[in-house]
């Protein structure tokens, strides 16, 4: 199997004080892109903890929690696995961790009795405003409705609205504090009530994003973040300041599993106009904010199909903070998804990295390039740059090995990036080779492959040929048995002839039993114990915006395949590079290229374990699951 280690004395990293990014682009392409954003989540402080349920008397989903006057608590949700159907169950808590639970809340009037076990309401919410409770709720015929009763006496019987709004699912209560009701449904509708909470006081509307802010990015053609909704279901809201805030939530299907994230939005008023959706807690499911000492929490409750959530139908809090940049996200101090990846700390963070390869050379040392200033030099600054390590925990810089010369190619005048430099220790010719792609805006990318004159990792490097290599990026030498390979863009392998600078017979393609690529980019090889692992990067759920960049992974018995069904590796690893280290352990290079990685664009470590080739096991932080 093929697994990640949490526990190691390579899991630890000085703490990132800062993760500004240099402007790496001439224009505002990129402007957009998630790798210019800011994290949905922030790099884990140093004691953080993952979230543990506060409530697990009953499985429970859609959770709604609410803070009393005298700091007690009262929960609501959708019963499950009960085998009955209870209505509206209520608990309460004095102190967040003894539950009393109250049974069917006792609801009527308007033609509605809630105690009636025949039927199960989905989704209830709670609101506690000043010495009222009120229940929002969806009743069997599908209308929202509201029920009143009072916060010091949850057992006690709560008096129904009529029908407020028909085929309503996820309904929840807003009240201002000037006493404005609100009722929210769906992913974002939203509706004043009257006084008394009985009758809408206005037409309903639909809550999404200023369309204004994507004046200069249209959402037809692109894949930029979501314009028109904040999220699917769950819309709730709270007022933080002087700033209302849109909570709802979203089945992504990033990490390939039901991830059902929270999504917020910000604006003056209720109706906004709102800024753009941020994913503030992922894993979160339905949203639901309380005051807890020192801030804000969101409820963490998520569904047992999100593979990657650290437990399922019961109830945690996630502390929220402001990041710089004023969003709510989840404070640094949690954890909020099973994997080691996301406890885990970047090595380096001087500066930004991307696309990072480490090679063992022959003199015992760790070397490590990577894409740097943001998304790489552009000609004529800059070049590859290189770091040592004697024991993968300190990184000393050497500095530049290869700047812009030798090319062989006249750019005119586009302009050429520098990306994906890799570095590879070849014991056969006992030299190191470095490969590396310079795009050009309008033109695509092209792939040189130097190799070190001196048979030391600080070069001088010569060009192998008299230009590139290969049009296409991320280069990638690999050594087998019976020669020098060279992997390129999305599988692409040819062996590379005795004097490295072209191929013997025909390129080939690396795909799975399935025909497809195991990455779209990124690609890397290693071979353990005759079984070839081939590594690559993809996008899972709304690309570039708020999906995962994963490693994934196939593995074959012969190198040109085909390669088992491709699966995940490494959540948020992307491109990256494996390699053994010298105990014979396994390791996978990460720099953190999505809004729910722990870190972003810097180099880091992650331990695998491999074994069985047949499977791969799933990362874990360790807390059970149901």
């Amino acid at each position: 199997m093929l697994t990640l280690c949490l526990l190691s004395a390579l899991c630890v990293a000085p703490p990132v004080l800062a993760q500004d990014l240099k402007k790496a682009v001439a224009d505002d392409i990129f402007a957009d892109h998630p790798s210019m954003d800011r994290n949905a989540v922030v790099m884990p402080a140093p004691d953080a903890k993952p979230v543990a349920p506060f409530f697990s008397e009953r499985a429970i989903g859609d959770a709604s929690v609410a803070r009393t006057a005298d700091g007690g608590w009262i929960l609501t949700g959708t019963t499950l696995r009960s085998g009955v159907r209870h209505g509206i169950e209520l608990w309460t808590s004095k102190d967040g961790k003894t539950w009393k639970g109250w049974g069917p809340a006792k609801v009527s009037g308007n033609g509605i009795v809630l105690d009636d076990v025949s039927e199960r309401y989905l989704a209830p919410s709670v609101t506690v405003a000043g010495e009222r409770l009120h229940l929002a709720f969806s009743d069997k015929t599908g209308c929202a409705r509201v029920a009143t009763g009072l916060a010091a006496n949850p057992g006690g019987s709560f008096a129904a609205s009529p029908c407020l709004v028909e085929d309503a699912s996820d309904v929840s209560l807003f009240v201002d504090r000037d006493g404005t009701g609100y009722l929210l449904w769906g992913g974002g509708n939203i509706a004043k009530l009257q006084p008394g909470f009985a009758q809408l006081a206005e037409a309903p509307r639909f809550l999404k994003p200023d369309q204004a802010l994507f004046a200069r990015h249209p959402p037809v053609g692109k894949d930029w973040p979501v314009r028109t909704r904040i999220g699917r279901s769950g819309a709730t809201m709270f007022r933080d300041g002087d700033r209302y805030v849109l909570a709802a939530s979203e089945v992504t299907g990033r990490m390939r599993t039901a991830t059902e994230d929270l999504f917020m939005a910000e604006g003056p008023t209720p109706y906004g106009p709102f800024g753009m959706r941020m994913l503030a807690v992922p894993h979160a499911g339905r949203g639901s904010i309380v005051r807890i000492e020192g801030g804000l929490a969101a409820a963490y409750n998520p569904k047992c199909d999100d593979g990657f959530a650290l437990f399922c139908e019961q109830v945690g809090l996630v502390p929220l903070e402001r990041a710089p940049d004023g969003r709510l996200r989840q404070a640094a101090s949690v954890i909020t998804e099973d994997s080691a990846v996301a406890a885990r700390k970047p090595l380096i963070t001087s500066e930004t990295m991307r696309d990072p390869s480490v090679t063992l050379g022959g003199d015992g040392f760790y070397y490590l390039v990577g894409t740097l200033d943001g998304y790489g030099y552009h000609k004529p600054d800059g070049g590859v740059k290189l770091w040592r390590s004697a024991d993968l925990k300190k990184w000393d810089e050497v500095g530049f090995i290869w700047r812009w010369e030798g090319m062989g190619y006249d750019f005119g005048k586009n302009i050429a990036e520098l990306w994906a430099p890799e570095i590879k220790w070849v014991a056969r010719d006992r030299t190191y080779y470095l490969a590396f792609s310079v795009m050009e805006r309008s033109v695509g990318g092209k792939t040189w492959l130097y190799r070190s004159t001196s048979g030391q990792a600080e070069g001088p490097y010569a060009n192998v040929t008299k230009s590139y290599l290969v049009k296409g990026i991320d280069g990638f030498p690999f050594e087998d048995d019976d020669g020098l390979y060279f992997l390129w863009g999305g599988g692409s392998i040819g062996r590379l002839n005795a004097a490295r600078n072209g191929f013997e017979g025909s390129v080939r393609q690396l795909v799975d039993v399935d025909g497809d690529h195991v990455g779209y980019e990124g690609n890397g090889l290693i071979k353990v114990n005759g079984v070839y692992f081939l590594t690559g990067a993809e996008w899972h759920g709304p690309l570039r915006t708020h999906g995962t960049y994963d490693m994934m992974y196939g593995t074959s018995k012969s190198l040109f395949g085909p390669y088992s069904q491709r699966r995940m590796g490494a959540p948020h690893g992307g491109h990256g590079t494996a390699f053994a280290d010298k105990q014979g352990r396994y390791w996978y290079t990460m720099f953190g290229n999505d809004p729910t990685a722990p870190w972003r664009m810097k180099f880091g470590l992650v331990p695998i374990d491999i074994g069985d080739p047949a499977s791969i096991g799933v990362p874990r932080i360790g807390t059970a699951r149901e």
